[in-house]
C-alpha cells in the first residue's frame, strides 16, 4: 500500500476507515445452533450479558421476571465496593455507559443505597451492555472469539473492569471479550530480556490482562519493589490504562506506564498471537502504547519495569468550608508553585468542590525535611486561614501511602454513579509569570459554573500532578521519536505540568435523554476557556471528553496519527476493533447511536 502524505491523511481523517465495512450483523440473527457450536470452542464460557442490577428488577427487557432477592441484597450491599463491582460483567464505573443515553434505556439504582423503589417503579433495559460475552480464561478464547466475530461481522467489545470515561467497553447489540479473569500468577523477572533482544531491560514483572493494580502492588511490595501504577487500585493494568498512556503518582520520576512497558503479547484481529517489544513488532508496540484501548489487538500479557522501594513523602489534607476568597488564594498558590513542585518530584491529585479542597500528593525525591520546606506555601495558607496543619508523612510502602486517597476515592462510587467530564493537559509554558493570573482566573471559574439543581449534579475540579516532568528530560534515546521504543502518546505529554479535569457527577437513575445530554454538554462547554488558553496542547485519551474537538492532535499529534492509521490498516483491514472517535472509528459501527448529541 502506498504511503499517504500527512496532509492527505489529515484531510481524510476518520473517513478513510469508514469505507471498509458495512453495518454490523445483529446478534439475534445468528442462529442458536451457531452460538452453541461457537460456545463449544470456548469451553462453554459464552454467556448472556446483562446489566449488573438486572436481578433486582421486576421487569427486564420488556418481560416480567421474579427478582432474585438474595442476589439483589448482595448487590445493594456490595455494589459500591469496587473490588466486588469490577468482578461483575455488567458493571460500569460510570453507569451511563451501561445505558443507551439517547433512548433512556438503562438499568441502574439511585445514588443512595439501599434503593428499594427504583427496581419496582422503573424497568431494566439492556442499554449498551453487550448482549453476549465470552468469559476469557485463555489466549485461545480470545483467538476463537475474534475469528467468530470477524466471520459473522459482529460488533466486538473488549472489556476488563469497566473503568472507562469514554464508553469504549460497551456497545449495544454486541459480543464482548471479558478479560477480567485472565489472571495467571504474576512473575518476577530479574534482569528481564525481552523476546528477540540480547540485553536485559532491568527487573520486571509479567502479568495477565485481568490483573488489577491492587494485586500488582501487593506482589511488588512484598518483594521490595515499587511500580508505576494507577491510584484506582481496581484498574486493569494491561487494558485501557496502558493503551491510553497510563499516568501515576510516580510518573514525574519514573515516567508513564507506556515508558515502563518492556513487552506486550496480544491477539490480532486475524487471531494471531504475537509478541511486541523494542526488538520485534515495533509498530505494534508503538500502537499498543497510547493508540487507544482495544483498537489494534487484545493484550493478553504485559511485562513492566519495577524499581527498588524508596522512601516517599506523602501529604494528605482536606480543607473544608472554604470561602470564595480562600479558594482563590489557594488556586493562586497552586499555580505559583506548580513548576517548583514539579521539579521537587511531587505527584498526585488536588480535588476541589464548592466547599472545600482535598490535597493528596507525594514525592520520592525529597527527604522529610526537604518536603516540609517545599510545602511551606501550603502550610502558610493553612495557618493564615486557621485550616489546620499540613502534615508530611514518610513511608517506603507506596500502597500504604496511597490508602487514604483510595478510601476517599471509593466513597464517591456506587452502582448509581454517573460522571460527565472534560479535561486538558496544561504545559509548562502556561505557568509563565505573565500568564499565571489568567490561568488562576480560569481555574477559579471552574468552581463557579452555575449548576441546575434538577440535574442533581456535583461539580469537581481535579488537578492531576501526574505528568512525566522530570522523566521526560532524561528519556532513553531508544524511546524518542523514531526510536524502537517510541510510544503513540502526543508530544505535549513531555512538557506538561498538570492535567485538569472537570467532573459533573449525577444520579445515574436520571435517564431522561434531554437531561443527560445537557449534563454532558455543560461538562464539555466548561473546558472551553482552558482549551483556548492552551493552544497546541491536548487531553489524555483515557480521561478525555468523548467529544474532544480536535481528538487527533489532542490524543496523538498528526505524525503519530498517520503512523497509527497505517498500522490499523495492516493489522485490522476490516475494522473488527473499533472503539472511539479516532483510529478505527467507523460511522456504521452503531455504538455512537447511544452517545448524547453533544455540540462541539
Amino acid at each position: 500500500m502506498a504511503r499517504l502524505s500527512l496532509a492527505l491523511l489529515a484531510t481524510l481523517g476518520t473517513q478513510a476507515l469508514a469505507l471498509t465495512i458495512s453495518r454490523r450483523t445483529p446478534i439475534s440473527s445468528i442462529a442458536a445452533a451457531e452460538w452453541d457450536a461457537f460456545n463449544a470452542t470456548v469451553s462453554g464460557r459464552l454467556r448472556n450479558g446483562e446489566p449488573m442490577l438486572a436481578p433486582c428488577y421486576t421487569h427486564y427487557n420488556g418481560e416480567a421476571q421474579k427478582p432474585d432477592q438474595a442476589q439483589c441484597a448482595n448487590l445493594q450491599k456490595n455494589g459500591g465496593d469496587l473490588t466486588f463491582a469490577t468482578g461483575q460483567f455488567g458493571y460500569y464505573m460510570q453507569s451511563q455507559w451501561g445505558a443507551c443515553q439517547t433512548t433512556g434505556d438503562s438499568c441502574t439504582f439511585g445514588a443512595i443505597r439501599p434503593d428499594l423503589l427504583t427496581p419496582i417503579l422503573d424497568k431494566c433495559e439492556q442499554g449498551s451492555v453487550p448482549t453476549k460475552y465470552v468469559e476469557v480464561r485463555s489466549v485461545e478464547d480470545v483467538q476463537r472469539t475474534m475469528v467468530f466475530a470477524g466471520e459473522n461481522n459482529l460488533r466486538l467489545v473488549i472489556k476488563n473492569t469497566g473503568h472507562d470515561y469514554q464508553g469504549r467497553s460497551s456497545a449495544p447489540d454486541s459480543l464482548a471479550l471479558w478479560m477480567h479473569n485472565l489472571q495467571p500468577a504474576i512473575e518476577l523477572n530479574k534482569d528481564f530480556i525481552p523476546d528477540g533482544c540480547s540485553e536485559s531491560s532491568g527487573d520486571s514483572i509479567t502479568f495477565g490482562a485481568g490483573a488489577q493494580f491492587e494485586s500488582i502492588y501487593q506482589f511488588v511490595e512484598a518483594r521490595g519493589y515499587r511500580i508505576v501504577g494507577g491510584s484506582a487500585v481496581t484498574v486493569g493494568a494491561a487494558g485501557g490504562w496502558i493503551t491510553g498512556g497510563g499516568h501515576s503518582i510516580l510518573s514525574n520520576e519514573l515516567g508513564l506506564g507506556v515508558d515502563n512497558v518492556q513487552q506486550l503479547k496480544a491477539v490480532l484481529p486475524n487471531g494471531k498471537h504475537v509478541t511486541a517489544n523494542r526488538c520485534q513488532n515495533q509498530d505494534l508496540f508503538f500502537a499498543l502504547r497510547g493508540g487507544g484501548g482495544g483498537t489494534f489487538g487484545v493484550i493478553t500479557e504485559m511485562t513492566s519495569r519495577v524499581y527498588p522501594k524508596k522512601e516517599t513523602q506523602f501529604v494528605q489534607m482536606l480543607f473544608t468550608n472554604l470561602l470564595p476568597v480562600q479558594q482563590r488564594r489557594l488556586m493562586d498558590i497552586l499555580v505559583e508553585n506548580a513548576e517548583k513542585w514539579a521539579e521537587d518530584g511531587w505527584g498526585g491529585y488536588i480535588n476541589s468542590f464548592s466547599l472545600g479542597t482535598q490535597i493528596f500528593i507525594a514525592t520520592p525525591l525529597l527527604t522529610h525535611d526537604e518536603a516540609v520546606e517545599s510545602m511551606k506555601p501550603l502550610a502558610k495558607f493553612a495557618t493564615v486561614f486557621n485550616l489546620g496543619i499540613v502534615k508530611v508523612s514518610t513511608t517506603e510502602n507506596f500502597r500504604e501511602g496511597l490508602e487514604g486517597f483510595v478510601q476517599t476515592e471509593e466513597l464517591g462510587i456506587s452502582p448509581g454513579s454517573a460522571w460527565a467530564l472534560s479535561s486538558r493537559i496544561v504545559k509548562r509554558e502556561s505557568f509563565a509569570a505573565d500568564k499565571r493570573e489568567q490561568l488562576s482566573n480560569i481555574m477559579s471559574d471552574f468552581l463557579n459554573v452555575q449548576q441546575n439543581p434538577l440535574e442533581g449534579s456535583l461539580q469537581i475540579l481535579s488537578i492531576c500532578l501526574t505528568m512525566p516532568t522530570i522523566y521526560s528530560k532524561n528519556m532513553p534515546e531508544s524511546d524518542l521519536p523514531g526510536g524502537p521504543g517510541h510510544a503513540a502518546i502526543a508530544p505535549h505529554w513531555r512538557d506538561a505540568i498538570w492535567q485538569v479535569l472537570h467532573f459533573r457527577s449525577y444520579d445515574g437513575s436520571i435517564d431522561n435523554p434531554e437531561v443527560v445530554t445537557k449534563i454532558a454538554q455543560r461538562a464539555h462547554d466548561v473546558m472551553e476557556p482552558l482549551r483556548a488558553f492552551t493552544p497546541g496542547s491536548g487531553a489524555y485519551i483515557n480521561e478525555a471528553d468523548p467529544w474532544e474537538p480536535d481528538h487527533i492532535n489532542s490524543f496523538w499529534g498528526q505524525e503519530n496519527y498517520a503512523r497509527l492509521l497505517k498500522i490499523k490498516r495492516e493489522v485490522d483491514p476490516n475494522n473488527l476493533l473499533m472503539v472511539h472517535k479516532g483510529v478505527g472509528w467507523d460511522e456504521n459501527d452503531g455504538r455512537f447511536s447511544c452517545y448524547p448529541d453533544v455540540q462541539q
